[in-house]
């Protein structure tokens, strides 16, 4: 189980509001294609929203669609790095769950107030048993909305969930099936990535694996490399929370030159692969072919631990990390971003390479990294 073990699991009703919801289609008969009978009666969603870790691991664990980013501890996590509200709505046929989403507030001046599920992670929204259920949680997802002041709610979607929403798909993931074997999966790589890999090799680099005592050397390249792009980082104290919550399925990486981290990442492991939320490289070192390194060392593991696929993250078409990634041999997988917007409302243009944000960009580049740091997370807690 990936949920956690000590979660409540007292009836949802006592956790929070409760709301009706009906499915749509005339005579309450599901059309979803998850099939129904119209010999029963129409069946009726209820919508429950709390702040507390709900009792959600018996449901995650039986739908096929649940990743590592389903899981509630991401919105306390979010919560104690940077005292963002999460808000987890369960739906209920009766006394069964049938469907789950979870979001964070996030307040912000410059930005708006909005919802988002999940900030920084790639697709973590709507599960749902049926189309039904998914409007009843977008339903109360509007609801909540109004109650909070948010301007719009971002849901991040592998599968579009209603296809009238509003939505950006500029954004890809790219993802590799894996051999069960490391060394069939070095024959599929072509000879220049080979070559990077043994010229890092043969620079005397070293690469390390572990937990918590890795999480200073990755913040320090991570947060350096973060401000070379112009973008503010996490904070330490958000990585550490994500390793402790997510122990067995959490892993550090490092590569370094001698006693100096030059290359890091933070990997996390489900049912479906390997995911790389999180990889940096210091550009002082990049001679070094440190990043590739990093990444055979990240695609080795993967190999030698079962996982079915390694997932790379997501990134612009055509960008300089799509093509990184696209080398070792990753596929497209789509992404949906799916937007609820109040009335008068556009969809947000948060990417740093917008014109609205390009000064923005700029200035962070020439920050000393040490302000970097200590500023960094007090604006990307306002960021999704």
């Amino acid at each position: 189980m990936i949920w956690a073990k000590g979660a409540s699991r007292s009836p949802l009703k006592a956790l929070g509001r409760a709301r009706e919801r009906r499915p749509s289609g005339s005579g309450g008969t599901l059309k979803s294609g998850y099939g129904s009978s119209s010999a029963q009666p129409p069946a009726t969603e209820t919508v429950a929203v709390c702040q507390a870790t709900p009792p959600w691991e018996d449901y995650l664990d039986r739908h096929p669609g649940t990743t590592l980013f389903h899981d509630p501890r991401w919105g306390e996590a979010m919560r104690q790095a940077y005292g963002n509200r999460p808000y987890y709505l369960t739906a209920q046929r009766g006394a069964e769950v049938v469907g789950i989403l979870q979001l964070v507030l996030q307040k912000s001046l410059l930005f708006g107030t909005h919802l988002s599920s999940l900030p920084y992670l790639d697709a973590a929204g709507i599960l749902a048993d049926d189309a039904a259920v998914s409007d009843a949680l977008i339903a109360e997802a509007r609801r909540l909305m109004e109650e909070v002041g948010a301007k719009w709610a971002e849901l991040r979607h592998a599968e579009a969930v209603a296809a009238a929403l509003p939505s950006r798909t500029d954004k890809v993931a790219l993802r590799l099936p894996l051999p069960s074997d490391p060394e069939a999966l070095w024959e599929q790589f072509k000879p220049k990535v080979r070559n990077q890999v043994r010229k890092a090799q043969r620079e005397g680099l070293t690469v390390h694996q572990g937990g918590s005592t890795l999480v200073d050397e990755f913040h320090a390249v991570y947060a350096r490399n973060m401000r070379d792009l112009g973008s503010p980082p996490h904070s330490r104290r958000f990585f550490r929370l994500i390793v402790e919550r997510f122990a067995c399925a959490a892993r550090l990486f490092v590569v370094r030159q001698e006693d100096r981290p030059v290359a890091a990442s933070l990997t996390l492991t489900d049912r479906h692969g390997v995911h790389v939320p999180w990889a940096a490289s210091d550009w002082r070192f990049r001679r070094s072919n440190a990043n590739m390194l990093l990444y055979w060392h990240m695609l080795k593991s993967a190999c030698e631990g079962g996982s079915p696929c390694f997932d790379f993250g997501r990134s612009t078409r055509d960008s300089g990390t799509y093509r990184f990634k696209r080398q070792w041999g990753a596929e497209e997988a789509p992404v949906y971003w799916q937007y609820l917007l109040q009335p008068g409302q556009s969809v947000p243009e948060l990417r740093p390479d917008s014109r609205k944000y390009r000064l923005m960009v700029a200035c962070w580049q020439h920050l000393p990294v040490l302000v970097a740091r200590m500023i960094g997370p007090r604006i990307i807690a306002r960021l999704s």
